[in-house]
């Protein structure tokens, strides 16, 4: 268990010395509030990029014509970076809450 401890605070100490500190901008502010949001956007995007590069190389004459596996790779090429990205946006979020930047949307002054 210490040695997980010691990993912690090496974590934080480096994150700290690459401005981690600093007040977060919009983008990272949003991945914190929405991580959900986050995967939803950008997996999709991810993955109909991958999709169209497949069918750009099926129009070209590639070895491998479009195909159903093309499209499940594609298909599950966007569900892993979704979730990747969904784990991304809370991981910023308990970064954010570490250094006192983040706070729950219900408990937020009201403007």
């Amino acid at each position: 268990m210490r040695v997980w401890r010691l990993f912690a605070d090496w974590f934080w100490r480096v994150d700290r010395s690459l401005g981690g500190a600093a007040e977060p901008h919009r983008g990272q502010r949003f991945s914190a509030a929405h991580p959900v949001c986050l995967g939803l956007i950008i997996g999709p995007a991810f993955g109909a990029l991958i999709g169209v590069m497949l069918l750009i190389s099926a129009m070209a004459g590639g070895q491998r014509p479009l195909t159903s596996t093309t499209l499940l790779f594609s298909l599950g090429f966007s569900v892993f970076v979704g979730v990747f990205f969904v784990g991304l946006g809370y991981f910023e979020r308990l970064r954010q809450r570490h250094y006192g930047h983040y706070q729950e949307p219900r408990l937020r002054p009201p403007r």
